[in-house]
């Protein structure tokens, strides 16, 4: 008897990544898809079963970079609509649709290779965990135990208001607030945010504007080649560190919180080296708490593929 095979994707609003899983949790080498060359969520699934040669998995997961209610959602920054019982229907097999940080969230207990930065503290491994991250937006995801398992409960907290720490983040703000109107975490821990956060800071020290990329930002920011560059990124891990001890403190993420993404993991030096740890840290007469909680990068390869995978055979 063959070994049932189980398709997993994690969709992004600029790549989609897809994965042949195994009952005994194995994952294959995934294919990578620009998710903007399709026109529909049935033609991109069906391009990755092809690329992956699966005809007929046992069942299917896909995580996507946008809200998900009753089975079905979009993606935020994207034009594809996902619906499980649709895709069900055209595919012949069962779908489930997870929002990308509630599969990441289902990959916590099973991640390999993490970063921990600060204070090295177990915390309590049958605590509540969360998950938080910048890529095309920022996700952020709870993992509460719950019978000798665990509960994922979705979030949608990087659309809460960004709270500043410091005079020049209450600078940028104001300037952020003339452009945007409302100014959510999101605004600018993401890509795209981080983007605006250097456009903030150039006009802020009257530098001259570039056609920035989050690339090119991350890049001369990272080698300190470019001070605006390095201020903006110095802004966004401070920024990144006092969202990460909010979520902290409103779930008691006594568990551990971790950071995932796109963005982050990559410059894992800078961040260690950056106020991310601290401001996480900055709570005020709870801060001895907060020290008490592990602050750890995600640097597993495709953990939204491991997740969702997991959703598969876990719930």
């Amino acid at each position: 008897m063959s070994t049932p095979a189980y398709l997993v994707a994690d969709v992004g609003a600029t790549n989609t990544r897809f994965a042949v899983g195994e009952p005994s949790g194995a994952l294959g080498d995934p294919v990578r898809l620009h998710t903007a060359d399709f026109a529909s969520a049935v033609a991109l699934v069906q391009e990755g079963m092809a690329r992956l040669g699966v005809a007929a998995p046992a069942g299917v997961c896909l995580a996507i970079a946008g809200p998900v209610a009753g089975g079905a959602g979009r993606l935020t920054n994207g034009i594809l609509a996902f619906d499980g019982r649709d895709l069900g229907a055209a595919l012949g097999v069962p779908v489930r649709i997870v929002n990308d940080f509630h599969a990441l969230a289902r990959a916590l207990p099973v991640l390999h290779r993490v970063r921990t930065l600060g204070r090295v503290s177990t915390g309590l491994p049958d605590g509540v965990k969360a998950v938080i991250g910048p890529g095309s937006g920022l996700g952020m995801g709870i993992l509460v135990p719950q019978g000798g398992d665990w509960l994922v409960v979705p979030s949608e907290g990087g659309h809460a208001d960004l709270a500043p720490g410091t005079p020049l983040e209450d600078e940028l703000l104001q300037l952020l607030q003339v452009e945007h109107g409302h100014v959510s975490w999101e605004t600018v821990l993401c890509g795209p945010g981080l983007v605006r956060l250097h456009g903030a800071v150039c006009r802020l020290w009257g530098a001259q504007l570039e056609a920035a990329t989050p690339e090119w930002i991350t890049r001369r920011g990272a080698t300190g080649e470019d001070a605006v560059c390095h201020q903006t990124l110095e802004v966004f891990f401070g920024l990144l560190g006092a969202a990460a001890g909010n979520l902290a403190v409103t779930v008691c993420a006594r568990g551990g919180v971790y950071i995932g993404g796109g963005i982050v993991p990559a410059l894992a030096d800078f961040a260690a080296a950056s106020a991310l740890r601290a401001r996480f840290d900055q709570r005020g007469r709870f801060s001895d708490y907060l020290r008490e909680i592990p602050l750890a990068l995600i640097l597993d390869d495709d953990p939204g593929l491991r997740g969702a995978l997991e959703c598969l055979l876990r719930g």
